[in-house]
């Protein structure tokens, strides 16, 4: 029963006009809105791949300079490297001159010191000879003082050098 009262009063109301206009305008709104929608979306996908292609030809300029960059900084650390090691070989070479000429100086001064020093010992031998032999009648002998050996200067070494 009630649905054949529900089927009169829709029955009416769809002969109405007023309805049927009311009916109409919802449905050209529902088409217009579809037809907005697809427009919509459309627009919204169109800008949205011009902006990934934007994103994308950025990253791409990006990318590249950094390689460039990457690749100059290489080439100059590698320069810089090369430099280093050229100027430790020519430090390290000058420290073996240096040490060579140093250990050639110190064999040339131990052997002056040596030659002094001989010529220094046999000089006190022989005045202890001479005194030994000029007082034969003291019973004491006489206590020798050992001199301790001063370093030689280059003029000093050179004029007992001379002298001798």
């Amino acid at each position: 029963m009630a649905s054949a009262a529900f089927q009169k009063i829709l029955g009416n109301l769809s002969k109405n006009k007023n309805v049927q206009n009311l009916l109409e305008n919802f449905q050209k709104l529902s088409d217009e809105i579809k037809k907005r929608e697809t427009e919509l979306k459309g627009s919204f996908d169109q800008k949205k791949e011009e902006k990934l292609e934007q994103a994308w030809k950025k990253y791409q300029e990006i990318v590249k300079v950094l390689s460039t960059s990457e690749e100059k900084l290489e080439k100059e650390v590698n320069m810089t490297l090369e430099k280093i090691k050229k100027s430790a070989d020519a430090l390290e070479k000058n420290i073996v001159v240096a040490k060579k000429k140093a250990i050639a100086k110190k064999t040339e001064l131990e052997k002056t010191i040596f030659k002094n020093q001989l010529k220094t010992a046999s000089k006190k031998k022989a005045t202890v000879k001479a005194k030994a032999k000029a007082k034969p009648a003291t019973t004491k002998k006489a206590a020798v003082k050992k001199t301790t050996t001063r370093k030689t200067t280059k003029k000093a070494s050179k004029k007992a050098s001379k002298k001798a």
